[in-house]
């Protein structure tokens, strides 16, 4: 298995990607989107993190995370995210997808996938960059014409911040531009 390197930065900020198992459109329901929200809330009250920005979409979400002074564990915080909204899910009644035999011997299930993209965001220029990404993920999915359309994002927070304008449109081309890592968790 290869050995994936993890860059660490004490109270730093950490762009995440988490993606659901095999692309399912899980956050189409409102359901799924609250207990996201419900796990994100419980694992941030025993381990907290600042969430600078965030959007949902059907099938993955984007995040900037910025952790407190001396802490550089995003990924314990992810893999609890992702493990208690799992919980939550199931004892719901959400489904989930196949999983081989041999993943569910480590007890693997249905809900995401196993890893997620992070990457150390360096200066402001980087932060800049990936908060409009993350903004205009939507858009870049077809899922709606302008980031303020999309109701799961915080596009209007920053909007009051004065960031951007109501009517922001811009673009953003971050594949090859930074450098990513993936991370096995469950």
């Amino acid at each position: 298995m290869p050995n994936y390197r993890r860059w660490r930065q004490e109270g730093g900020l950490v762009f995440l990607t988490v993606v659901t198992h095999e692309r399912r459109h899980l956050f189409r329901s409102a359901l799924a989107r609250d207990l996201l929200h419900r796990a994100m809330d419980d694992v941030g009250g025993h381990r907290p993190w600042h969430t600078e920005a965030i959007i949902l979409l059907p099938d993955h979400w984007h995040a900037i995370w910025r952790l407190p002074p001396g802490d550089a564990d995003y990924a314990t915080r992810m893999s609890l995210v992702k493990r208690l909204f799992t919980s939550y899910w199931l004892r719901s009644g959400g489904d989930e997808g196949q999983v081989s035999v041999a993943k569910r011997r480590y007890r693997r299930r249905g809900v995401w996938q196993i890893k997620f993209w992070e990457h150390i965001v360096r200066d402001a220029a980087d932060f800049k960059k990936h908060l409009d990404y993350i903004h205009l993920n939507p858009v870049k999915h077809g899922l709606c014409r302008r980031p303020c359309d999309w109701p799961w994002s915080t596009f209007r927070q920053w909007v009051a911040r004065g960031e951007y304008q109501n009517e922001w449109v811009g673009s953003v081309d971050l594949p090859g531009a930074v450098e990513y890592s993936w991370h096995d968790q469950v």
